[in-house]
């Protein structure tokens, strides 16, 4: 008996504290949401790049200033690349550093709060398709497939 009073205080300790631990309040989150919703409508939004997921290996931390961004019909990428590439220019090529014009947008919603974005674009080397999935706190998703390359995977916030 007394191993189970002992069970009941950590677990509300532990509640207590996750729910002292909530940074946002329901009007900042839609807030947030709202913002996030403004910025997919207008096509211009920016997705602050953390982390990566290469096919092969572990994620991968990303310490430096790297992003997607979406201004209107053109992309702009300024993302890391570890991978398989099947054939690409002497020297690496461009990989995913280029802006481009965007030759087909989508976006989608889920009542769940979710906006899914499928664009594509080419560059002089490679025809690539950007995958985005969109919470509505502003953390995405990034699938990138390209013709040349081994698919990746990057998480980040919009901001």
């Amino acid at each position: 008996m007394k191993r189970q009073g002992l069970l009941s205080a950590v677990a509300v300790v532990v509640l207590g504290l996750l729910t002292a631990c909530s940074t946002m309040t329901a009007a900042e989150r839609a807030e947030k949401a709202l913002a996030v919703e403004r910025a997919l409508a207008s096509r211009h939004y920016v997705v602050d790049v953390q982390m990566m997921y290469p096919r092969s290996g572990r994620a991968v931390n990303v310490s430096s200033n790297y992003s997607l961004e979406i201004k209107g019909d053109t992309v702009v990428s300024y993302l890391p690349y570890f991978g398989r590439a099947f054939s690409i220019p002497y020297g690496g090529g461009k990989a995913f550093n280029f802006s481009a014009p965007i030759i087909s947008y989508e976006s989608a919603s889920d009542q769940k709060g979710k906006t899914y974005v499928r664009l594509v674009t080419d560059n002089e080397e490679d025809v690539i398709t950007f995958q985005l999935e969109i919470f509505d706190n502003g953390q995405t998703t990034i699938d990138v497939q390209a013709r040349e390359r081994e698919p990746i995977t990057y998480s980040g916030e919009l901001e």
